[in-house]
């Protein structure tokens, strides 16, 4: 995985995606359902930001992505079942051979301004990112060839070789969604947000947003006439804010993450209600698996062994996480399970490996080798959430508890950052980034063999780059999945990482907020606010 993808898409690290919908409140009721008094007023949601909400342009990186989605749409969707649904394209068609992706765009779609959404905007906008180099940690914008536009309404991509997840990259937030070509200036440099979605801006800064309905959408217009985002970057002032009915929603990771030390105060509030969802990232460490002790299979094995990562899901994550039983969740598409004894907590056979690959064991209780100690390190941002220290601390005791010195370096992601790219740790805590990206992206990057011998991988074979190639290349979904299941057994087979949880997802909301749900990724902000209408406002 290159340098330039790890920058871009670390800050995507708990995307993640609801194929399994999750459990709403009873109070989450249909709009058909809503009150008269509901239907009669105008309704402004309040939502919590994390951090800076940015110009607004969908074709760099500045920008909040959750409000992005609410002005700009794909020409695909990613579903909450995984699925790839109709956007801006309203059907399309690929090749057999997989070089020929046609889309037939949807008539009658305006930007927010009123120009017409057609084949030459489009590919206007394709034109931004495909063969850019800015752009070139997305698959898709290097293997395009050429963009055509046969009629008004049909954008015909070619593709140099198959590759079945462009239909994925086409349906992510950056940079592929669609600005209208009258929000830039004669140089054609970002002057104003204007997409076709569902949600147009009244006023933006830095610090807040107020977005109208868009009157002239295409599709089912929101319940809502209006949506506020007010940025308030302390986590606990968030949780506050919502308490207070300052805020209606918080939560996510594109929005502001609420800290776990907050939920039971968030729960045990009778205005309030908690939204979770099934967990589709993971939190793992990686090795330096070509180096020495972790170049021994069976100390990756041992090291996957002695970790209780139940117990980590509890105490750390208050049960709001699911123990790894694999790389990646199963709810994200063509992920599978194996047989594999890998993940189970035994650090008595942990310790036992350890010993067969040469270790000894001392009256200390730790593990030497030829007079040395096995003692290792593990570099963990502890910047970008707060739970990563508490796992790395629980980690080092259970390694502890078998033999291995685990010293902790904890950084700010700029430090990690440097650490990754100079390949200087021994074990790297890091995370996958959840749908759309996943499981694709996260193989084809970290699990396989770059062209720069001095990038950082994850773990690489010749076995695993050819699975993860002619995975990729599939033109068959069945003959696709029976790859993946090679994958899988083949990365369990290796020990090639060592997943610890998958974190859920996790909202919060006032209990007058009714029909909040969550999308297919998690900035699938208008999705998750389509039907919602607050109650007695």
């Amino acid at each position: 995985m290159n340098l330039i993808r790890k920058l871009l898409l670390y800050g995507l690290l708990l995307v993640l995606l609801a194929a399994c919908v999750p459990t709403l409140p009873a109070s989450d009721t249909s709009p058909d359902a809503r009150s008269d008094a509901d239907r009669a007023v105008e309704q402004t949601l309040v939502l919590a930001a994390g951090d800076s909400l940015g110009p607004g342009n969908p074709h760099d990186y500045s920008s909040n992505m959750a409000l992005l989605d609410l002005l700009y749409e794909p020409l695909v969707r990613y579903g909450p079942d995984g699925s790839i649904q109709p956007a801006l394209a309203e059907s399309w068609e690929i090749s057999p051979d997989g070089l020929l992706w046609t889309f037939k765009l949807r008539p009658n779609v305006t930007f927010h301004d009123g120009t017409p959404f057609d084949a030459a905007a489009a590919k206007w906008n394709l034109q931004q990112w495909i063969g850019v180099e800015a752009h070139n940690w997305l698959p898709t914008s290097t293997r395009v060839t050429d963009i055509d536009t046969p009629d008004a309404m049909t954008v015909v991509l070619t593709l140099k070789e198959a590759y079945y997840p462009a239909v994925q990259d086409l349906s992510l937030m950056r940079p592929v969604r669609f600005l209208s070509p009258t929000a830039v200036d004669g140089a054609g440099n970002f002057v104003e947000p204007i997409g076709t979605g569902p949600w147009q801006i009244e006023t933006l800064d830095d610090n807040e947003a107020l977005l109208v309905r868009n009157e002239t959408y295409w599709g089912a217009k929101p319940q809502l006439t209006h949506v506020r985002i007010e940025v308030i970057v302390d986590a606990q002032t968030r949780v506050a804010a919502l308490q207070s009915g300052e805020i209606h929603v918080i939560g996510g990771e594109y929005l502001g993450s609420i800290p776990p030390e907050s939920l039971p105060t968030l729960q045990a509030d009778s205005d309030l209600t908690v939204l979770t969802g099934a967990g589709v990232t993971s939190f793992l460490l990686t090795t330096q698996y070509r180096q020495p002790p972790f170049d021994d299979r069976r100390v990756r094995q041992a090291l996957n062994q002695a970790i209780d990562r139940a117990g980590i899901a509890q105490a750390i994550f208050g049960g709001l996480a699911e123990p790894a039983t694999g790389l990646m969740a199963t709810a994200l598409p063509y992920v599978t399970r194996t047989d594999s004894d890998l993940y189970t907590y035994d650090p008595a056979h942990a310790q036992s490996l350890l010993v067969e690959a040469g270790w000894t064991l001392g009256a200390d209780g730790m593990l030497t080798k030829a007079g040395e100690p096995l003692a290792i390190d593990l570099v963990v941002d502890q910047s970008r959430l707060p739970q990563t220290a508490a796992i790395a601390e629980a980690v080092q005791a259970q390694f502890q508890a078998i033999g291995i010195a685990l010293e902790l370096r904890l950084y700010d992601y700029s430090g990690w950052l440097e650490s990754y790219s100079n390949n200087d740790f021994d074990l790297l805590m890091d995370f996958t980034w959840g749908p759309p990206y996943d499981p694709h992206t996260q193989l084809n990057g970290a699990f396989h063999t770059q062209a720069d011998p001095t990038e950082v991988v994850s773990f690489a074979s010749p076995e695993l780059d050819a699975l993860i190639d002619a995975a990729l290349a599939s033109t068959d979904a069945v003959a696709r999945q029976a790859l993946y299941d090679q994958i899988w057994q083949t990365v369990d087979d290796q020990a090639a990482a060592i997943p610890i949880v998958y974190p859920q997802r996790i909202y919060a909301q006032r209990n007058e907020v009714a029909g909040f749900r969550l999308g297919g990724t998690e900035y699938d902000l208008a999705y998750a606010l389509q039907n919602v209408v607050i109650h007695g406002k």
